[in-house]
């Protein structure tokens, strides 16, 4: 057989370690139709991949969809073969991979995979849309242990784990465990032999649900590609690991969608790259000492350029302004004042910096149409934009800094209990303070379906406009110069739901009266040394992707609900990065998340405990 070098795949295509596992499997057995679980099984016996966790089915599955995804988007042919025989389904590699030669294609076996193979196959996950009824207080419905209150249950899991290894990959029963309102975490000590061995691993299998059906809520879409999911620690990055705060954790999981057709079945579609982009750093100062730990997150929309941009240059251009401060005189509000200034001048110009450099590219692009000088390999510019959220460790000062809607809360431990400390207000078209502005530059409110909503065009006494809370903004006049695109192909006109951001030419084509402003809200706190708080206070920093999925629509709620789901975990000793990827699998937990979407945005969260 063929080397797996000598197929024809792209460097694109050979990045996922799954898949590439998958493709040598498949050629170890000289290409025979084989399914998931003999994958699965094959995989581990020539010791190819780690497939851990209870689900490795679905990540053979879900591997194969990525590869499958990947060659739609690079236009080539799909490395891998479908057959559908009455067991379940069979795949072997394409035969379009192989190199011209008749006498490797001649050995292989062409005929389909017979029908009466004798063996028990999975039943086929079904994406349940029945939504459960609600209860008064979802954040209630926990129940965290300790890790003395979980040893004997974790005690009886470890004892019929491998009696029941061949079953916890297929559902072999006809009947479901009964579903219970209550979510266990274990401590740290049940994940740490596991986790350490799998934080390389970006696309092993990361099951957050535990073990004993009987007690955690099962997750009603079984074939959960954890491997869209990546988690990171403080090691993974560049910062000094004797200044606080130092622990922390990273998740961020990539946008999908699921086939809008019956017959494509319950398969997930992930988005090819993730909008969202986020930068942990060091600052110093001009002597090259510690002066500032720096945690940013950009989410995009319309593409992945204005978040990356964002987190490249504020680290460096937040560190020059830093240098000009002293952290003991931010008592004084005139220093508050002049921060709030640089800051806010500091994010102007650099939304100035990527939307004239946005404007340049389409003066470039039309210019080319108009002279016919567009070659085949030429992209057209995308107009995309980005949310910007940005907190700074400044000595004994906690800052934030928030353009858009991602958000930060603060959580501690009061009385036993876990409240919301402080959040940043989401920037959103129904806040009084930004829809006038809007309205007045040019703004028009539209709903999902485009049609206007009547606006007052005078001030209202209360912060909030009702009728706007679903709005989304459009331009009154779009005809623009430089060809910027203002409506889809169905003659739908771009919108956002969302009322600062930065990038997002379309919204800012007349410099002096933008649509939409960049302004950030910025936030002061004194913390003291981190030492005075022993875990008992910690900062959540997280794109929409995770609040908008929420049951609850209400930020105050959604707030409280995170608060009271991460401080229970954190007294029970839950890993850091257990929890993130926990927030981040949003179709893990039923209490939680809402069960009926067809799409999830891509979601990024950076749990600090302070």
């Amino acid at each position: 057989m063929p080397s797996f070098e000598s197929l024809a795949l792209r460097p694109e295509q050979r990045c996922n370690k799954v898949f590439n596992a998958i493709i040598k499997t498949l050629l170890h057995n000289r290409n025979q139709w084989m399914t998931a679980m003999q994958l699965v099984d094959d995989c581990r016996k020539l010791d190819l991949a780690q497939l851990r966790g209870n689900t490795p089915r679905a990540t053979i599955q879900g591997a194969i969809s990525t590869g499958l995804s990947t060659a739609r988007t690079l236009k080539v042919e799909p490395p891998i073969e479908k057959y559908k025989a009455t067991y379940g389904v069979c795949y072997r590699i394409s035969l379009s991979l192989f190199p011209k030669d008749s006498e490797v294609i001649a050995s292989m076996d062409m005929n389909p995979p017979p029908d009466n193979v004798n063996q028990n196959p999975p039943k086929p996950a079904i994406r349940k849309t029945t939504q459960t009824k609600r209860t008064k207080s979802r954040q209630q419905l926990y129940e965290y242990t300790s890790e003395s209150d979980s040893e004997e249950s974790d005690s009886d899991d470890s004892e019929s784990d491998d009696s029941e290894s061949d079953e916890s990959d297929t559902d072999s029963s006809d009947e479901q465990p009964s579903r219970k309102r209550i979510a266990r975490y274990h401590s740290t000590s049940e994940f740490t032999s596991e986790s350490e061995s799998d934080s390389s691993e970006s696309d092993i299998s990361m099951d957050t649900s535990q073990q004993g059906a009987n007690e955690t809520i099962p997750n009603e879409v079984e074939d959960f590609n954890s491997s869209l999911c990546t988690t990171s620690e403080p090691s993974d990055f560049d910062i000094n690991l004797f200044i606080g705060p130092t622990s922390f954790a990273v998740a961020q999981e990539i946008g999908y969608s699921y086939a809008r057709f019956r017959h494509q079945g319950n398969m997930r579609c992930p988005k090819t790259n993730c909008e969202d982009s986020f930068s942990i750093k060091d600052l110093k100062s001009s002597d090259g000492s510690f002066l500032c730990r720096l945690f940013c997150l950009a989410d995009g929309h319309g593409g992945s350029g204005c978040s990356a941009f964002l987190t490249t240059k504020i680290p460096s251009r937040l560190e020059n302004m830093l240098c000009q401060y002293d952290y003991s005189q931010l008592d004084d509000q005139k220093v508050q004042e002049k921060f709030k200034q640089d800051i806010t001048l500091l994010i102007k110009k650099l939304d100035d910096e990527y939307l004239d450099a946005k404007r340049e590219e389409y003066r470039k692009w039309q210019n080319d149409i108009i002279h016919n000088r567009v070659r085949s390999t030429q992209v057209e510019p995308v107009d995309d934009g980005a949310t910007l959220v940005i907190n700074l460790f400044f000595g004994e000062w906690f800052i934030n800094i928030n353009v858009g809607d991602s958000r930060t809360l603060v959580g501690c431990k009061t009385d036993n209990k876990w409240m919301v400390e402080f959040s940043s207000e989401d920037h959103k078209p129904y806040l009084e303070r930004l829809a006038l502005q809007i309205y007045s530059n040019g703004g028009v409110f539209v709903d999902n379906q485009d049609k206007p909503i009547k606006f007052d065009p005078f001030p209202q006494e209360r912060n909030v406009r009702a009728n706007l809370k679903n709005a989304r903004i459009r331009l009154q006049a779009a005809d623009n110069d430089l060809g910027v695109p203002y409506k889809n192909n169905n003659g739908i006109h771009f919108s956002l739901n969302v009322a600062a951001t930065c990038g997002d030419l379309l919204f800012k084509l007349n410099p002096s009266k933008p649509v939409i402003s960049c302004k950030p809200d910025i936030f002061f706190e004194r913390l003291g040394p981190f030492t005075e708080y022993n875990g008992n206070r910690f900062m959540l920093m997280s794109s929409d992707g995770l609040f908008d999925h929420l049951y609850s629509n209400k930020a105050e709620l959604q707030n409280q609900t995170i608060a009271t789901c991460i401080g229970q975990q954190l007294d029970a000793r839950c890993q850091l990065k257990k929890i993130v990827a926990h927030l981040c699998n949003r179709e893990g937990d039923r209490v939680l998340f809402e069960n009926t979407l067809q799409e999830y945005d891509d979601c990024t969260c950076i749990l600090v405990l302070m």
